[in-house]
């Protein structure tokens, strides 16, 4: 029986439904799964969005941090012997991927490579990281590019298209839509009067609390929406460095509400009572709550936005401003939308149109094909 390993930072809570998947749709094609994983960083543990995998290995990670840059070791070699193909993340931090690009070129086992294609956060991104990144994505045996924009990235590097699996990076979105479905009139109620919150007006904002998220330009949109909205709230879901500057504002004005991390369906009451999805910094995954919930997305133009940016259609299931200096015309947007219910629920039968277009399912036969593939592929 051919093994394939796996090998992540970390279990992030979102992923649990793509590895179970994976895991029994290669068992059904008589191929192992061996998932190799360790601990966040001090920087990442702030997110609190991982887990523990019982049928999957625990290797603890050795991690170095200069400055905002961190290096991660990760001791899993021993568990590699009988393993036939190794997908890593595309990360130059990761220096285990020098050892196995290595023993690759050596011809010991098969390497493959699974990411971005490049760091679409062009501010943050390290340089010299990135010059290595470029030099040695080609070198490896296949790739499994994030959706086609990440597919494009890696054959514009000169990889061959033929061993590139574009896997649509998903989430259990039907599951977030099932939960919305059976949420009961009761728990919408629980959830207002537990905010104190009795306004209609209300938007969210749900992910990670970092710089690249914008949160400071979001602060002062939601204080200029308020002067042309009287009743408008906003919900902040998540965690990360940036959750004192949330913490604060939500401490001295009672229409902004923080109620840290939450996930899966705890997290669907707070969507349901909310009509837009306020994120102008970096979006990633978080778009598939959106469309899985039928709260549109509001964000901006920049250059930060991450591969899953390219399931937004401007104006169809979502808005994308195009002015992402200015907090007024980025608020003017959402004021817009919160006025015009004819203007909001056409985004909203945009999201319901795509939902079950980017799910966890096909993302796992994508990959569980890419694997068969990169496995039958001398």
């Amino acid at each position: 029986m051919p093994k394939i390993a796996i090998i992540s930072k970390t279990v992030p809570i979102y992923r649990r439904d793509f590895y179970n998947g994976l895991r029994r749709v290669l068992s059904e094609n008589n191929i192992e799964l061996l998932l190799l994983y360790g601990q966040p960083s001090r920087r990442d543990a702030l997110k609190n969005d991982t887990i523990d995998l019982e049928w999957a290995v625990k290797v603890p990670s050795k991690i170095w941090e200069f400055g905002h840059t961190e290096l991660y070791w990760q001791p899993v070699l021993s568990y590699l012997k009988d393993v036939d193909l190794v997908i890593v993340e595309q990360a130059s931090k990761l220096l285990i991927n020098y050892v196995l690009l290595l023993q690759y070129w050596l011809k010991i086992r098969k390497l493959a490579f699974w990411g971005h294609g490049k760091n679409f956060q062009e501010n943050s991104a390290n340089r010299f990281g990135e010059w290595i990144k470029r030099r040695v994505s080609t070198r490896v045996h296949w790739w499994f590019a994030y959706n086609d924009m990440s597919a494009l990235v890696v054959r514009e590097m000169g990889f061959p298209p033929e061993r590139i699996t574009s896997v649509q990076n998903a989430i259990d979105t039907r599951a977030l839509t099932r939960a919305l479905q059976n949420l009961t009139p009761k728990e919408i109620e629980k959830t207002r009067t537990d905010l104190n919150l009795y306004s209609l007006n209300v938007s969210i904002y749900a992910g990670g609390l970092y710089p690249e998220k914008r949160l400071s330009f979001l602060l002062e949109s939601l204080h200029l929406i308020r002067r042309q909205i009287p009743d408008f709230e906003m919900i902040f879901i998540g965690g990360g460095v940036d959750a004192p500057m949330v913490e604060q504002a939500a401490a001295q004005y009672p229409w902004i509400h923080y109620v840290g991390p939450k996930f899966d369906r705890e997290k669907v009451p707070y969507f349901a009572i909310s009509k837009l999805f306020l994120m102008p910094g970096l979006v990633g995954l978080g778009i598939l709550d959106t469309f899985a919930l039928e709260t549109p997305l509001v964000t901006t133009q920049i250059p930060l936005h991450s591969p899953e940016i390219s399931y937004l259609q401007n104006g169809v299931n979502g808005l994308m401003v195009d002015n992402a200096s200015n907090p007024q015309v980025y608020a003017d947007a959402v004021i817009r939308l919160l006025l015009n219910e004819d203007a909001r629920q056409k985004l909203v039968d945009g999201c319901i149109s795509v939902r079950n277009v980017y799910t966890v399912e096909i993302m796992v036969s994508r990959f569980a094909q890419g694997i068969i593939k990169a496995l039958e592929t001398q």
